[in-house]
């Protein structure tokens, strides 16, 4: 077969491909509930909890006070599910109104109390314990809710977040009353926006007795959390280099994708210099900058090929614009308000001309498993504000030097809209930890809050280990620093500018409108992991998220054995989509069965809300492709049935499950699909915005493969969209309809590469009427000028 290059394809659904969902599910209770002596012991345990709230609420009412009061609840551990969390929100109705305004970790409701009629109410129901034993089964306690509050002796300022109230009005009214008692107790402080309707007030006072005074007034009950603002703080070690590589000029004559890097400034040295936007941004004089950092970073993003002698990106060379977000730390400090400020300015100055920006900046903090950081829906709102990309460091540790494990990322990098790289070693010394291709000594781990895929790629940012007398010797990529000499440093610092790059290269290749869903659903479906992989295989998502992107051109080009597909779309709620002419091609039967390898990735936004925490992601795509035995009509005149077309009943499959493959065939595959791209995480019904499968039909079972792949099954592909009972009423409140953008791209390949899988898919697209098209490439149009 010749070897040719092929653009990878858009397709799109049909309108007979896209459903309304129906009703249904099952109506018995789950088996959680509880009933009998069970059932009327917990309903006397809540009763005393809202009798002891009552006395809370009698003793501490004020006539002069409009700050309701708040209590907790904590959830059963089998009563996260949205059916679940319906039945609780019944019982906790108060005056009509929803009383469930937030969570706190994953497993506490804030439940809003405005007075004791508030309570009568509630009382009143769990006592019709029969009518409400879901709910009461599903409350393990009640209590009243405490804020968060650390206060430390060492601490610069702090951070202070109200509850959200879920209303504008009130929320407003409170921020007021905070601001009045700061005032007249002449407390300094500032109101920092951090996200959209997401504000934080960053406390100047330090004096323990001012502090404790804020928690005595009657507005700590509207106080959420109440901790020190946390301070940045980086370290760069350099090593000497002596490489040389030659300085390049741009044209005049080409357009060139500018590069935004947030980072501590950029040196006007040779060979950056003439890549430099003319304008730049720093609130920070010269003598408070110290640029080796981000000239380092500017430096890999430029060069990075060049300076290792590889073609590990092949990126095309960029503008870049100098964003200096932080000072010399060394003699100035920065709090986490000032460097979201100076993110926001940055961003919002630039982002007409600057798509994608490169943050290799990590707080000394490690994010929480219950609930995402300030830092990371800060830079989650940016991108959404913007339509930018973010190319995030998931930060460096320095256990191994001690001996000890890892530790976990650091905040910001799970920021769910960026795109967070974790560093691999490109080589290993004799005094290196890591074998080469493995992940860095230095390298944090994921996951994300609530087990979301954190780091989603990696990249080489250099190796590392301890000499014979226990000191740190490490393994560095080679870089600029901010004299213009060669050097090189370690770190995910310099993995993550590699990544910048080749989004970077990938948006300045296709000749289509900026989309940042897309350009990162790209590298994260072309991410492979090495063959050298000494990391156990469950190990691997955790420390390498899905792999290694593969350089600009192999991802936008199919060799004929395969194809890639595109679709990028919307999902609404109340709707799905369900393709049930999957363009399959007959020519992948062999010996009356299918064979070949799928890999799907699905990329979404996700709706989010900083209140909810632990599920601040607030919606879920799941994605189906299998085999089903073929189309029936369905009965439009039953009520739970809309849709006059559908798949014959329990006989489709989705082949992208695991459990429909031999683990022995599994372990026993040493293909290089096997080793580098097979995943076996089980993602449905899983909030995680990214999705990974792959499938080797070669390694389904027996019983299987003949039951699922016989040339007479026809191929299906499904999405449906999923959404947290919080987010459905607040778009109902809002009257606006619930969504989320999403690009899945799916890759047919013959593995023996005998069938011209690209060209067969087209031909079915056509036969099919499907909107299709080549994804538009600047190299394919300049050909044709």
């Amino acid at each position: 077969m010749p070897n040719e290059k092929l653009p990878i394809k858009f397709f799109g659904k049909r309108k007979v491909d896209e459903m309304r969902t129906e009703g249904g599910g099952s109506s018995s209770l789950p088996q959680f509930v509880m009933s009998g002596e069970e059932l009327y012991e917990r309903r006397d345990s809540l009763i005393e909890s809202i009798e002891g709230f009552k006395e809370y609420v009698n003793d501490n009412a004020s006539e002069d006070s409009f700050v309701p009061f708040m209590m907790s609840a904590k959830l059963a551990n089998k009563a996260h599910a949205k059916t679940h969390r319906n039945k609780i929100k019944e019982l906790f109705q108060a005056s009509g109104n929803n009383s469930v305004v937030g969570i706190r970790n994953d497993d506490e409701l804030l439940i809003n109390i405005n007075n004791i009629a508030d309570l009568d109410e509630i009382e009143s129901r769990v006592n019709s314990t029969e009518k409400y034993k879901h709910a009461i089964s599903a409350v393990d306690g009640i209590q009243t809710f405490h804020p968060s509050v650390d206060f430390e002796e060492d601490a610069k300022s702090y951070k202070l977040k109200l509850v959200d109230y879920q209303n504008y009005e009130f929320n407003t009214a409170i921020q007021r009353h905070l601001e009045i008692y700061l005032r007249q107790h002449n407390i300094e402080y500032s109101k920092e926006h951090y996200a959209s309707n997401y504000d934080v007030y960053h406390i100047q006072s330090t004096e323990l007795d001012v502090l404790n005074g804020i928690i005595d007034d009657d507005i700590s009950r509207a106080i959420f959390s109440f901790e020190p603002m946390p301070y940045f703080t980086v370290s760069l070690d350099f090593f000497e280099d002596d490489e040389a590589v030659a300085i390049a000029e741009p044209s005049g004559e080409e357009d060139y994708t500018m590069i935004g890097v947030l980072d501590s400034g950029i040196s006007r040295i040779p060979h950056l210099s003439p890549w430099l936007h003319n304008e730049e941004y720093s609130p920070y004089p010269d003598h408070l900058r110290d640029k080796s950092h981000g000239t380092f970073v500017a430096g890999i993003v430029q060069y990075g090929d060049e300076l290792e002698g590889e073609n590990w990106v092949k990126s095309p060379k960029f503008k870049l614009l100098d964003a200096n977000i932080v000072p010399n730390l060394k003699i100035e400090n920065q709090s986490e308000a000032e460097l979201i400020h100076n993110i926001r300015e940055a961003v919002s100055r630039h982002y007409e001309e600057v798509k994608i920006w490169n943050l290799s900046i990590s707080w000394g903090l490690e994010i929480n498993d219950h609930c995402f950081s300030d830092l990371g829906i800060a830079l989650d709102d940016l991108q959404d504000t913007y339509n930018v990309l973010i190319c995030k460091s998931a930060g460096n540790c320095k256990n191994f030097v001690k001996n000890l494990p890892k530790g976990r990322l650091y905040e910001g990098a799970d920021s769910v809209r960026s795109i967070v790289v974790g560093s691999i070693a490109h080589k290993q010394n004799s005094h290196d930890y890591a074998v080469k291709e493995n992940p860095s000594p230095f390298s944090r781990v994921g996951r994300g809050p609530s087990y979301i895929i954190k780091p989603e790629v990696v990249h080489y940012g250099g190796n590392a280990g301890k000499n014979t007398v226990g000191e740190m010797v490490a393994n560095g990529v080679k870089s600029y620093g901010a004299d213009g000499n060669v050097k090189s440093a370690v770190g995910t610092s310099f993995s993550t500018p590699r990544v910048t790059a080749l989004a970077g290269g990938l948006y300045h290749e296709m000749n289509e409108e900026f989309d940042p869903l897309l350009i990162k659903a790209l590298m994260i479906h072309s991410s492979r992991y090495s063959s050298e992989l000494v990391i156990p295989e469950k190990e691997r998502i955790n420390q390498m998220g899905f792999g290694k992107p593969k350089d600009v051109e192999n991802i936008l080009y199919n060799d004929p054995s395969e194809v890639t597909l595109i679709l990028r779309d919307t999902m609404v709620k109340g709707e799905f989509i369900d393709i049930m002419d999957f363009p399959m091609p007959e020519d992948l039967i062999e010996n009356g069965y299918f064979k070949g390898q799928i890999t799907a990735t699905l990329v979404y936004n996700p709706l989010l809300e900083p209140s909810q925490q632990a599920e601040y992601c607030q919606s879920n795509i799941d994605v189906s492709l299998g085999t089903y035995g073929g189309k029936v009509e369905r009965d439009t005149s039953k009520n739970i049935i809309l849709n006059p077309v559908g798949r014959a009943p329990k006989t489709s499959k989705n082949l992208l499950n695991t459990d429909n493959y031999s683990k022995r065939l599994m372990d026993a595959d040493k293909s290089q699909f096997a080793l580098e791209e097979r995943m076996k995480i089980k993602f449905h019904n899983k909030f995680y915005p990214v999705k990974k499968y792959t499938a080797n039909l070669g390694d389904m079972t027996e019983t299987n493969r003949v039951k699922l792949l016989g040339a007479d099954r026809k191929w299906y592909l499904k999405l449906e969209g999923l959404y947290r009972e919080f987010i459905e009423d607040k778009v109902e409140r809002e009257e606006g309809i619930a969504s989320q953008d999403f690009c899945l791209i799916i890759t047919i390949k013959d593995p023996e590469e005998q069938v011209d899988v690209y060209d067969k898919v087209t031909q079915k697209l056509d036969e099919f009427q499907f909107w299709h098209n080549n994804i538009q490439l600047r190299s394919e149009v300049e050909q044709h000028i």
